[in-house]
């Protein structure tokens, strides 16, 4: 299988980065992950999380929203906003499952929302679905189709500039 990179971090690898606040779930998961062929990066906090990361970049954030330090709401905000973390895909894990809190996580940028408990099915599929959707992504914004109609654009339009004298 062919890999891509994007924003610093390769889309085809199957590493993911758990943030949870319950130890038991933290390592319950993890060995559930590791079963499904996911490398893991294991984190109980959100102050953690952002220090496993550093130069790590894993293809998927599966976190928690009420976590200790600052709330999974803010810990979402800052890995969208942070130019070198913004582009990994976050799946939000919440006991919380109203609609608000799942609308206010889709709208700070998070790619989906599970609502706790899940089962294991669940969480794989949403998880390969998320990996799919940064691959067409990638795939979109590398077509020799795409980026050919991006360079007729640029010349058609270059050359009216280029008659200006």
């Amino acid at each position: 299988m062919g890999s891509a990179w994007l924003g610093g971090f390769m889309l085809t690898s199957r590493k993911i980065l758990v943030v949870e606040d319950c130890a038991d779930l933290l390592d319950l998961l993890g060995e559930a992950l590791a079963l499904l062929g996911w490398e893991t990066i294991l984190a109980e906090s959100d102050g953690e999380a952002m220090n496993k990361l550093g130069d790590d970049f894993p293809s998927v954030i599966l976190m928690d929203m009420p976590t200790p330090v600052m709330n999974g709401i803010k810990l979402a905000a800052s890995l969208k906003a942070h130019p070198a973390y913004k582009k990994i895909p976050i799946l939000v894990a919440s006991g919380h499952s109203a609609g608000l809190t799942r609308e206010r996580c889709l709208a700070l940028g998070c790619d989906d929302f599970i609502a706790k408990p899940f089962a294991l099915p669940e969480l794989e599929s949403r998880l390969t679905n998320i990996l799919a959707t940064e691959k067409r992504k990638t795939i979109t914004a590398t077509d020799p189709m795409n980026l050919t109609a991006n360079r007729r654009e640029r010349t058609s339009s270059d050359v009216g500039r280029r008659n200006v004298a």
